[in-house]
């Protein structure tokens, strides 16, 4: 957390369960997805890989490093993040997946294929070192035990809850003026990027990022306990359409505006 407290990352759901890996160039499929059943390949001729206690059996996932895994990793992880399947062989498997959560300590290299990857990932966050000199201390001297998860299970989210939160979150309305906010900023975008003269300094926003960040605002709406979502719920759109850290405070500005002069009546 923001103030140098350690909690694992699954407590928020009851029996879920995690995978996390740190990737390196010579990374396999077989540890990210699972290895080979070599009986199935022998006895049945199938090509088929064992998924428990891997990516495929996970509720929550963390890949360190993600943009120095192998093309044939990242290439399966387009499948994955979309549609939350993963393909074993002959058959395909409809994922538990709740949220995969990527660091990495750069960017994706421009024109190395990793465009679709890269776009797939929501919600993008810089994340510096602590700055507060107390939250600091209390980073390096406090001996945590980060296994240790100390919140009630009374507390955590049931795969009930969760599905019957996605069932709701469906059901929240996108009112006029976000709509108008949201159009503001995509036509000042495409404004924008008919003045830059360099193909590279295009900023390009898939249809598929936009709909994932109306997702996003219905579920900050949700959350929050409104059956709408608000003007307030439109400034997460900064860490969501940014692809260069250089955009960011373009998008801070561009939101700030359109939510002041397109929100408001």
């Amino acid at each position: 957390t923001l103030d140098g407290t350690l909690f694992p990352y699954t407590t928020l759901f009851r029996s879920a369960k995690s995978f996390e890996y740190l990737m390196n160039r010579f990374s396999t499929p077989d540890e990210i997805f699972g290895p080979v059943s070599i009986s199935k390949l022998k006895d049945q001729d199938k090509y088929e890989r064992i998924t428990e206690n891997y990516l495929p059996k996970s509720d929550i996932v963390f890949l360190d490093e993600i943009w120095k895994a192998s093309p044939s990793i990242q290439n399966t992880l387009l499948t994955v993040l979309n549609e939350k399947v993963y393909k074993n062989g002959e058959k395909e498997e409809k994922l538990p997946l709740k949220a995969i959560i990527s660091a990495s300590n750069e960017l994706p290299e421009p024109n190395q294929g990793l465009g679709a990857l890269w776009d797939r990932f929501i919600l993008r966050f810089i994340v510096e070192g602590i700055s507060n000199k107390d939250n600091f201390f209390k980073m390096i001297a406090e001996d945590v035990d980060i296994n240790h998860d100390p919140i009630n299970l009374d507390l955590k989210i049931s795969s009930e809850e969760y599905k019957s939160w996605q069932e709701n979150i469906k059901k929240v309305v996108i009112p006029k003026e976000v709509f108008d906010v949201i159009l503001y900023i995509k036509t000042s975008i495409d404004k924008q990027n008919e003045k830059n003269s360099k193909e590279a300094e295009e900023i390009y926003i898939s249809d598929r990022r936009w709909k994932k960040a109306i997702k996003i605002l219905k579920t900050s709406a949700f959350l929050n306990g409104r059956s709408e979502v608000d003007l307030m719920d439109c400034f997460l759109l900064k860490h969501i359409l940014w692809d260069l850290p250089e955009q960011i405070e373009f998008f801070e500005e561009l939101i700030a505006t359109a939510v002041k002069e397109y929100g408001y009546k």
